[in-house]
């Protein structure tokens, strides 16, 4: 850990000198977070023998710091601000819930139908072949892990869907990072994206303006810093009872904390409810299938930043409740999360696991493009039919980083253009989440539609059906959508 926290600090530093330096990453829009993750999985992938061993053990440490850095962000997110009243947001959220289907079913009905054109014609592979896309690129390495044995049983026969799946969910990470750093640059060129909802393309010359007590100040150069910045840790407790700056840290905590408490409870619930459903009946634990309907794995697929973003929403109304609302300082908690954004960015880019398999490159290459093409229709395309018109292109940046590889993948792009997550976007991510985890994506729908119908049936059926579900979605969402004006032109 203490070697992963040096690496991550040295990279850290030499992306800021290099983003002052070279005016090509601020062309970009690339923070320093970024190009240290870079930097990162450069050193890790190139490392010589007599330290191969060592860059080997801090990736494995920053493999595990993403997920619970995001835990962290969504603490923050209702502990800093009062959450949308609920007539605005269920509408926004919802349409977030449908734009997610249609992405998922959208990359099993796509893989599904270039499998039958194209790929069975010519190779020798089960229909289920066709459920790469979704298992890599919504589902990620853990779905790949987990659905490489039911690619494996015997009425499927695909030994290699483990292999395939990693490959599939390694080479989405990548690609969705590359790609959306492009669909970045277009944006912020094109006007997507309003001015106060994206990154500035300089560093400390541009520093964040979030504090109320921040005054502007002219920049005559690249080099020249701000005159004032906001002040972080503001004394909304006196210092001689505890530092105000680490208070603001224990708030944050304490949210992170509950929502572990409440992951917990859930899954302790939903054992008993398992206890008692399945009371007499045969042990499921041999039955792969069986297992993953239990209400235990279902509610267990939850993500925990689910968990701790109620966890700050109650911490808040506890201490409104107690009349001590006050003591929350909206810019410390604010750049808190950042700077844990800017730690998952790196981790997550830095620990990139790039081994690739050989076997069956070209329809799996099929696939893939395939995949990559449906990714950026949803981005471009659907993300402005369906979601809300104030930040399409912020929510469907996440959904895009999601669904090719994984939420932080999401977050590294949001990040770019929503550094401090003002536009909502993140919210309504997390509280549509429950709406579709545990269905697809790795959920019960990912692990039956191969086991009990795909290789049951011809694969123009399960095609049909989904492609049929999939335009409806899109119908629905779009006339939804545009039944719902701007909030702020109300």
């Amino acid at each position: 850990m203490l070697a992963a926290i040096l690496f991550v600090t040295v990279m850290l530093l030499a992306a800021v000198a290099l983003r002052l330096r070279f005016p090509l990453f601020r062309w970009l829009y690339l923070p320093s977070s970024v190009i240290a993750g870079g930097l990162g999985l450069l050193a890790i992938r190139t490392a010589p023998g007599s330290l191969e061993e060592h860059a080997a053990k801090i990736a494995a440490t920053l493999e595990t710091w993403p997920s619970w850095l995001i835990a962290v962000v969504f603490a923050g997110m209702l502990l800093e601000r009062k959450p949308s009243p609920v007539r605005r947001t269920l509408p926004r959220v919802a349409r977030q819930g449908l734009m997610v289907w249609v992405i998922v079913l959208g990359q099993t009905a796509i893989g599904l139908l270039a499998t039958g054109l194209v790929i069975r014609p010519l190779f020798d592979v089960p229909r289920s072949f066709g459920m790469l896309i979704e298992t890599g690129f919504a589902g990620g390495h853990g779905t790949a892990a987990a659905m490489g044995q039911v690619f494996s049983h015997p009425t499927i026969g695909l030994a290699e869907g483990l292999d395939l799946g990693t490959l599939m969910a390694t080479c989405g990470l990548v690609f969705g990072i590359v790609s959306g750093v492009l669909w970045i640059n277009i944006a912020v060129r094109t006007g997507w994206l309003r001015a106060e909802n994206r990154g500035e393309p300089n560093d400390i010359e541009s520093a964040d303006t979030t504090s109320a007590d921040t005054t502007s100040a002219d920049t005559t150069s690249a080099d020249t810093p701000r005159r004032t910045f906001g002040a972080i840790g503001w004394a909304r407790i006196g210092s001689e009872t505890i530092d105000p700056l680490l208070f603001q840290g224990l708030l944050l905590m304490a949210a992170f904390g509950i929502g572990i408490g409440l992951q917990a409870g859930v899954a302790w619930l939903a054992g008993g409810v398992d206890r008692w459903w399945f009371a007499g009946a045969a042990s499921v634990a041999d039955d792969s299938l069986a297992e993953r309907l239990t209400f235990a794995r279902v509610l267990g697929d939850f993500p925990l930043f689910i968990y701790t973003l109620f966890g700050g929403l109650a911490v808040r109304g506890l201490l409104v409740l107690c009349g001590r609302g006050g003591v929350i300082d909206h810019d410390t908690i604010n750049r808190l999360t950042a700077a844990s954004m800017d730690v998952l960015v790196v981790a997550a880019i830095a620990s990139l696991n790039l081994t690739a398999v050989a076997s069956l490159m070209v329809p799996f290459s099929i696939l893939f493009v395939a995949g990559a093409g449906w990714a950026a229709v949803c981005l471009l395309v659907f993300s402005r039919w369906i979601l809300a018109s104030e930040y399409w292109f912020q929510l469907g940046l996440i959904n895009y980083g999601m669904s090719t590889g994984t939420t932080a993948t999401g977050f590294v792009l949001l990040k770019m253009v929503d550094p401090d997550l003002e536009s909502g976007a993140a919210e309504d991510y997390a509280m549509a989440a429950p709406l579709s985890s545990p269905f697809i994506g790795g959920g019960m729908l990912t692990v039956a539609l191969p086991l009990l119908v795909l290789e049951r049936v011809p694969i123009w059926i399960p095609c049909a059906v989904l492609w049929t579900v999939v335009v409806g979605l899109i119908v629905i969402g779009r006339r939804w959508n545009r039944g719902h004006r701007p909030i702020g032109k109300r």
